[in-house]
């Protein structure tokens, strides 16, 4: 497990020491069961959402904890947002609430229930009540490394006596290749994804950071097996449906980025000669696609340095959006250059960066290629258009 994982467990054992003796005492019939919603038509649902509820009808104890929520009155709430620096929270409703919002939305969701003892139950119970507090309920999300799936798992394996085998078959996957399943349906969701995501998210998953994702935690703790001194137990006892899919995800092949964005770079093509036929430069078109493509690279160099989203760090895309891009648009509002040698550099470059970042290790997309080659007619006309005017 890397650092930010083991000081996450020791936080939450040290935590568990303190615990206010105040906490209710559960009876043995109470239960804890992990809640699984398949994933949400909305952007941020996308890869589902994980919850746990404490039920002990006996004492009237209904609490069902929720790490993935987060204020939207919070001073600066987008600023924060965009940075990185966005507080989530653990909230708690009760089950009841959180049934009726899921079946609203057609959400399916799944409930296990954990195979606790008495003391592990009433120590998670404790830890979460303790989580919940508000001096305690604030924490720095993270997608990848302490979200609302992690912050469960964390939270059950330190409330465990003993060890817990997760028993999960090593896929060879990147964090990014994890959610590639979720956006087949959604193209332009994983081209935004991909393009923002940096070459941090390409780094290698072990089997327990899977379950960042709630689905693959959902499965993960229903293989485990819990450990402790010479006796092995499952960690889930039982399995049961609470609610059904009623979401209809369609996909539409007409509406696929790489189909807009080749009818675009055919467009490209015919303008391209026609300029040359015509002698005449649409000159604002390539101030304006070539602007755009700067400020994305900006943005995405923003997203790199100055942010805390450590997804979106050593992000290898600017290389292929800023240099030949910012060279051309000198050819076009300057007349103090050598615009010949100007555009043959920024040709030459986007040229080689559209070979190289097909070996690069940071994961492509065919849409980056198709804009690549659009740059490179540009530049291209651009140059012959030169030549003749020259």
């Amino acid at each position: 497990m890397s650092a930010i994982k083991y000081i996450g467990i020791i936080y939450l054992f040290l935590l568990s020491i303190s615990i206010n003796a105040a906490t209710p005492k559960l009876n043995n019939n109470a239960q804890a069961i992990l809640f699984t919603c398949s994933p949400g038509q909305e952007l941020y649902a996308g890869f589902g959402h994980s919850a746990l509820w404490i039920s002990d009808p006996v004492n009237n104890i209904d609490r069902l904890y929720n790490y993935g929520t987060f204020d939207f009155n919070t001073p600066n709430f987008y600023t924060k947002f965009i940075r990185g620096k966005l507080e989530y929270m653990l909230s708690v409703t009760t089950i009841g609430r959180f049934i009726r919002e899921y079946e609203q939305r057609g959400i399916e969701v799944h409930g296990q229930v954990l195979n606790l003892k008495q003391n592990e139950i009433d120590k998670l119970f404790s830890l979460l009540e303790e989580n919940a507090k508000p001096e305690n309920k604030f924490y720095k999300y993270d997608f990848f490394m302490d979200n609302c799936a992690t912050r469960i798992r964390d939270v059950v394996v330190t409330s465990i006596d003993g060890n817990i085998d997760f028993k999960t078959s090593d896929k060879n996957v990147s964090y990014r290749e994890l959610l590639f399943p979720y956006l087949t349906h959604t193209p332009w969701t994983r081209m935004g994804i991909n393009l923002i995501l940096g070459l941090s998210s390409d780094a290698r998953a072990t089997t327990y950071d899977y379950m960042y994702l709630p689905e693959h935690m959902q499965e993960q703790f229903g293989n485990a097996l819990i450990q402790d001194e010479n006796n092995e137990r499952k960690l889930v006892t039982s399995e049961k449906k609470f609610l059904n899919n009623k979401l209809n995800f369609s996909y539409n092949i007409l509406l696929d980025p790489a189909i807009i964005f080749t009818i675009i770079l055919l467009l490209v093509v015919l303008l391209s000669y026609r300029e040359i036929k015509r002698n005449k430069h649409v000159r604002s078109f390539d101030i304006a696609l070539n602007a755009i493509s700067v400020f994305a690279g900006i943005f995405l160099f923003f997203m790199w340095v100055g942010t805390d989203h450590a997804a979106t760090n050593y992000n290898l895309n600017i290389f292929w959006l800023i240099p030949a891009q910012t060279i051309f648009l000198f050819t076009l509002i300057s007349n103090k250059i050598n615009k010949k040698m100007f555009t043959i550099v920024a040709l030459v470059y986007q040229f080689c960066i559209a070979i190289i970042m097909y070996f690069w290790t940071q994961e492509s997309e065919f849409t980056f290629l198709l804009l690549n080659i659009l740059f490179i007619i540009r530049f291209l006309f651009h140059y012959k258009r030169i030549r003749i005017i020259q």
